[in-house]
């Protein structure tokens, strides 16, 4: 069996195809302790989904050709671009550039015509032979986009307006003014209908119809008081996307929280808050297959990676990566996504339960059926969870975003010995009051002879439960008392005769609280025999 990293999320696995050694790592190791590699057990085991997948330092960007066929990846150090062929699994071409690259698309269906926004505001358009030709644009670029319909390309950077370039007249367009917006972080092109949404500061996102550019066609407010969460000033919409169909769309801000809306409505059908308090990096949507009509979003943080549905908001996969994540694309139809991050490799990772292995590496459908009797690492596993609220009560509210907590549901898990010490330095008495509480119990245990609790005695724990029990049996003695009365009775009397049951109301710990948490099972059991008494008449 292939040796992989697996790790499993709500009964979801998850597995890692570039995690472990790269060749020339396990050439240097097997250098060092003059060893063959034919010994090596993990070399023989090793999975190198594609060779050479990998930049010297880092991967800032990583898309997939609109045919399937290549990978293009651009990186540094230095600054470069390289072509992977999923025909071959390995390096056809790489190119070195002069600058780094901010944001790059492919204009055709394969790579022969893409074009890049490099940091040192350039545009550089590329053909098969190389570069074919640069150009500058007025301010600093943060995204591109392209309509082919009208063969446009569209560029948004630190500028209240959006520069349009025409590809087929090669020229420079009026630039898109934007009303409210100041700058802009990422500019999306609808692909069924002509229009543009722009996302950037103020909490908005401008769309303009291409036809009639004069005016915004909608001003989408992402932070809304109405449902949508209080806009304090400070937050931004990081990245917006849409869906294959155009129904949808999707807006991250800069708190790590991601809706996705119906183009027709100004109120979000699903929300994702990612609890790392990063902002959103990368976001896309992903179908499961080509005869699935589930419409998946994948969203990135700088921590992570959560894949979920477009309409419920139900997770399906997360990713937790230890490295930052600069960008993350799904290969189309398919259960494999690969994200650009701040280390060499770039993370490639396959999840069967969102769609087959991609045609070029279908041998992995019969690597993770050998893996799935196996038993996999649990991602949580001797940890605590916390809520917000608890969390602010143990004063470790600035964990948030770090490794020490995990983002699940409405909290998050904290390592159990964490979360023992913060305790423990919350309330410094908490052991000692534990020791007086032994001490006492083992002096009871002792006297032996000590009167018991009887019925009708006053009780310490529980007294309300113990009283509403004892006036039950009473009134199963009463005259002319209905016969749901009498059994009910009868019940009470043996479960206040039962030894299994006196602890309830001598032991502090089977204490019910008065909002009903932390309460006993021995407890909810007594309480469903109580009758529902009648108010008399008169």
């Amino acid at each position: 069996v292939s040796q992989m990293q697996v790790t499993e999320y709500n009964d979801i696995k998850v597995y890692n195809l570039s995690a472990g050694k790269t060749v020339p790592q396990f050439i240097e190791e097997a250098t060092k302790k003059k060893q063959s590699l034919r010994e090596n057990e993990d070399f023989k085991k090793r999975i190198d989904l594609i060779q050479d997948f990998e930049f010297n330092v880092a991967s800032s960007r990583v898309r997939v050709t609109p045919d399937g066929q290549y990978i293009v990846a651009a990186g540094i150090y230095g600054p470069e671009i390289r072509i992977f062929e999923m025909r071959e699994l390995g390096v056809k071409c790489s190119r070195g550039l002069d600058s780094e690259v901010v944001d790059f698309l492919m204009l055709s269906e394969d790579w022969k015509k893409m074009v890049l926004l490099m940091d040192d505001r350039t545009l550089e358009f590329h053909s098969q032979y190389g570069r074919h030709h640069r150009m500058r644009v007025p301010k600093c670029g943060r995204s591109l986009c392209y309509d082919s319909e009208s063969c446009t390309l569209f560029v948004g950077g630190s500028a209240p307006e959006v520069y349009r370039l025409d590809l087929e007249a090669g020229s420079f367009l009026t630039p898109l003014a934007l009303k409210r917006l100041t700058e802009v972080n990422e500019v999306a092109v609808n692909p069924r209908i002509p229009v543009i949404s722009c996302c950037g500061d103020n909490g908005i996102v401008e769309s303009y119809d291409l036809r009639d550019t004069s005016r915004p066609l909608q001003t989408l407010k992402v932070f809304d008081s109405d449902g949508a969460g209080a806009y304090s000033g400070s937050q931004q919409v990081t990245r917006g996307a849409y869906s294959s169909n155009g129904m949808f769309f999707a807006a991250g801000t800069s708190e790590g929280v991601v809706r996705v809306y119906d183009v027709r409505s100004s109120r979000p059908l699903a929300e994702r808050d990612h609890m790392n308090g990063y902002e959103i990096r990368s976001l896309c949507f992903h179908s499961r297959g080509a005869e699935s009509s589930e419409i998946l979003v994948a969203s990135a943080d700088k921590k992570s990676v959560k894949v979920w549905g477009a309409t419920t908001g139900t997770i399906a996969a997360s990713v937790e990566s230890a490295s930052t994540i600069n960008h993350v694309t799904f290969f189309p139809n398919s259960g494999m996504f690969f994200t650009a991050n701040d280390t060499q490799r770039i993370g490639a990772f396959f999840v069967p339960s969102l769609g087959l292995a991609p045609p070029w590496c279908s041998f992995l459908d019969s690597i993770t059926e050998e893996l799935e009797e196996s038993k996999q690492k649990t991602v949580f596993e001797d940890f605590q969870f916390v809520t917000k609220d608890q969390l602010e009560q143990l004063g470790a509210s600035e964990l948030v975003g770090t490794k020490n907590l995990q983002p699940y549901m409405h909290g998050f898990f904290m390592d159990h010995r964490l979360h023992a010490k913060l305790k423990a330095a919350l309330d410094p008495f908490a052991f000692e009051d534990y020791r007086k509480a032994k001490v006492k119990e083992k002096l009871e245990a002792k006297r032996t002879m000590r009167t018991k609790i009887r019925n009708k005695d006053k009780v310490e724990v529980n007294p309300s439960l113990h009283n509403q029990l004892q006036l039950a049996a009473d009134e199963g003695d009463e005259t002319g008392a209905s016969k749901k009365r009498r059994e009910t009775a009868e019940k009470a009397k043996r479960l206040l005769d039962d030894d299994r049951f006196k602890v309830l109301f001598a032991d502090p710990d089977f204490a019910i609280q008065a909002n009903g948490a932390n309460a006993s099972d021995s407890a909810a059991a007594a309480k469903s025999l109580l009758p529902k008494t009648k108010k008399r008449k008169g």
